[in-house]
Parts: C-alpha cells; structure tokens; sequence
C-alpha cells in the first residue's frame, strides 16, 4: 500500500489495480466506501473496457476474446514507477496474459498526487504497438454514503455545475437498454435515494458539465472535477442496497444489449494510433465544513 499525504489529507494507493483504498480529508474523515461483503471494491480503474459487452467477449478483426465487465486492469499487478510523500505513479504493460484477452500492446499509467486541495488523478493510455488500438477507460470511485454517521442517505444531494436535462440510459444486467429515459435530476441537483438505483445506475452519456459536488446535510463531502475527455458519467449504487455511491467520470460506456459488432465499433470506444497517448485526469478536493476550498 502506497500511502500520501498532503495538505487536503491522505490517500492509500494498492498496487492490485492502481485502486485507491482510502481517501481522508484534513480531519481524517474517510471518504471512500471501505469495501464489504456489497461490494468488495473501492475505486477500481475501468480498462481497455467500460461496462460490460453482450457475452462477456469482445471482438477484434474478426477474431472474439473473452473480456469480463470492465476489463482485467482491476485485477492486476501493477509496478511502482515513482513515488514521494505526496504523489505516487504506477504502471501496467501488456503481457501474455492481457495479450490473451485484448490482442494490443500498451502502457496503461496512472499518476496520484496530493495538494492542499486534494487529490489529482491522471491516466495515460500508449499505444505501444504497430495498429491502432480501440480502448475505453474509466474511474468508479466508491464514496461513503451516507457520508457521516447519523446522516440519511436521503438528506444528501449531488449538485452538477450545470443543468442536466438531457436524458440518462439505463441498464439491463448491466447492457444499455435502447429507450432513453426522463432525467431524474432537477436541473443541476440529483436528489440521493436508494430508490434510484432500483434499476441501476444511471447513467449520462450527454452530461453536460465538468465538475459537481457531492454533498452531506452537514456541507461535508467532495468537490469533483473532470477533463472533457471524459463523456460519459454515472452515478450508481447497488440496487439491493449498500452504504456506497459511486461518481464514475468515463471515456466510453457499458455496450448496448444488441451489440454484435468489432471492439473499435462500439459506443463511445477511442482508437488510439500507434505511437500516441489517450490522456485523462480528475480530481476529487474533500469539503470540510467551516474550511473554505479555493475549488469549492
């Protein structure tokens, strides 16, 4: 376990997946979900895919590989290239194994650091190989909710920089069904209920802003931002209940329930071109109440 630490708290970075397991603001409040029988993750790295494909099998040139929801980045090794007191970087390489299930040689890096604000997360996907590579990425960091003890879940909100009318998709054992649907968002705010994950996550694939803040009755709670790359967001916790909301900035989506067609040809893919680096950071500054944030 890496562990930085910065004006804005401290942060435990795994080498399994890259996956940050603890976030604390500047009081040392938790903010990540502390994994559970629920949900055994914590802020697991999405990669080559986001979501899931129909069959769990992706297809490249008209070959198919096995490739199980959210790809195999999670659930690796990944090597320590730099660390300090405050920022940490890791990386995973393509390997017999990987090359197994996704045939592209890679370099997938993710960089940490902590500031005063809080923490910057980047990753960078190189094409180190001689075709172009069809990739998808994403962060599904898991907040604590409710966020402090004693709080109900149903007191807390999720407020975009923008208003969001467009409307969300939503998931068929995780596969985008065909019909949008109405926004349960009221302008910029998502009003939290368990509810709202009946059905699953929701998911926003026209989200207009850049930015929002996840917010306790209290004022406790994280300022989240996002590069543009990122286009799609979802907000999801278990539909059968846990004490997590996710906040998931994304490059790409789960596929929808009727795709058959080539990796490269799916929803919201990006095909890096050998030689070349898809890059894509966010950040997530605590909010503690009575400190004010220059991001807030």
């Amino acid at each position: 376990m890496l562990r930085l630490r910065g004006g804005a708290g401290t942060a435990e970075i795994s080498t399994l997946g890259a996956e940050p397991h603890s976030l604390r603001d500047c009081t040392g409040h938790e903010l990540l979900w502390q994994a559970g029988p629920q949900w055994r993750r914590h802020a697991p790295i999405l990669f080559p895919i986001v979501g899931r494909v129909p069959g769990d099998t992706i297809t490249v040139d008209g070959a198919t590989f096995p490739m199980t929801q959210h790809g195999f980045a999670r659930d690796l090794e990944w090597d320590v290239v730099e660390v300090d007191d405050a920022s940490a970087t890791l990386r995973l390489r393509d390997s017999d194994e990987t090359r197994a299930r996704y045939p592209f040689a890679f370099e997938l890096t993710a960089r940490y650091a902590i500031d005063d604000e809080g923490l910057a997360t980047t990753y960078e996907v190189l094409n180190s190989g001689e075709t172009p590579m069809p990739v998808s990425i994403g962060s599904h960091p898991a907040f604590a909710w409710p966020l402090e003890p004693g709080a109900a879940k149903t007191d807390h909100v999720v407020v975009f920089d923008h208003d969001e009318p467009a409307p969300i998709r939503r998931l068929d054992h995780t596969l985008v069904l065909p019909d949008p649907q109405p926004t349960p968002l009221d302008g910029s705010t998502l009003r939290l209920d368990p509810a709202l994950f009946a059905i699953d996550a929701v998911v926003m694939d026209q989200v207009a802003s850049g930015g929002l803040r996840y917010l306790a009755p209290s004022g406790r709670g994280i300022r989240m931002t996002w590069d543009d790359v990122f286009d799609v967001f979802v907000v999801w916790s278990r539909p059968t209940g846990a004490d997590l909301l996710c906040l998931e900035p994304c490059v790409g989506g789960a596929a929808p329930v009727d795709f058959a067609g080539e990796l490269r040809d799916k929803p919201g893919v990006r095909t890096v071109a050998p030689g070349e680096a898809l890059t894509a950071g966010y950040r997530i500054d605590p909010l503690v109440p009575g400190r004010p944030s220059a991001r807030s």
